[in-house]
């Protein structure tokens, strides 16, 4: 991410500057939106999912930043902005990590809450969690509406429209302000973010007190549900995505 920081955009947001992501250049050309990367579009086989070079990133113009994105689950056109997969990475981040972003594209990351708001906060967006088991069996959960608030919300989470094979275990979370290590938020007496801690710590993440879900969590402990999880991954799409 370049010559312009997050900050910038969310104020570009604020005074109306920002326009919508749109339009898809053929494929080895930097992209506008992961929108085009989907299963009825003309460049489906010529783009694999992975990292791509969104331009105008957030609507603001000549600001590149480096996005993964998932051209085939759901249809693709999916902006992954969470992935565990081998414990590599440590969440157990404070809140400007959790703020800024931290990990690898190509491997375990959290896209940043600043990126997670400037690009939920304007238009509406879908949310997607795919989880796959270490028996090869598959979950996937689908909301209607993701929305992430501003800092000075907290980065409140707006979350419903749920659609899914197992209960809506994202409920819960709905209407919470985030929560790390050092900026204790949710509902609880202590802080969740800390619950286990030190040898197994929570992570950064919109608890109520404290959790039904919770993809951030020490990687061998994430939770009752998911204490078998190989694979997590959070993405999100605008709702009007063209594929």
């Amino acid at each position: 991410m370049t010559t312009i920081t997050i900050t910038t955009i969310i104020l570009l947001l604020a005074i109306g500057i920002v326009t919508a992501l749109a339009g898809c250049p053929k494929a080895n050309a930097p992209i506008e939106s992961c929108c085009c990367l989907g299963f009825n579009t003309s460049v489906f086989n010529k783009r694999k999912s992975g990292v791509y070079t969104m331009v105008n990133f957030c609507g603001v113009k000549c600001y590149n930043a480096e996005v993964y994105c998932d051209t085939i689950n759901g249809g693709g056109g999916w902006l992954v902005v969470q992935r565990r997969q081998d414990g590599s990475v440590d969440f157990n981040r404070n809140w400007g990590e959790y703020e800024d972003g931290f990990g690898e594209l190509t491997g375990e990351f959290w896209y940043g809450l600043r990126a997670l708001h400037c690009l939920t906060g304007q238009s509406g967006w879908e949310m997607r969690m795919d989880i796959k088991y270490r028996d090869g069996s598959r979950t996937t959960l689908h909301y209607e509406q993701f929305k992430v608030g501003s800092a000075k919300d907290k980065y409140n989470l707006t979350v419903s429209g749920f659609q899914g094979t197992t209960p809506d275990l994202m409920a819960r979370h709905n209407g919470m302000n985030f929560t790390t290590k050092d900026s204790d938020n949710d509902r609880w007496d202590g802080n969740c973010a800390l619950l286990y801690a030190p040898a197994r710590p929570a992570g950064g993440w919109w608890y109520n007190d404290c959790w039904n879900i919770n993809p951030n969590n020490f990687y061998t402990n994430l939770n009752k549900i998911l204490h078998n999880s190989h694979l997590i991954e959070i993405k999100i799409r605008p709702l009007n995505c063209n594929i």
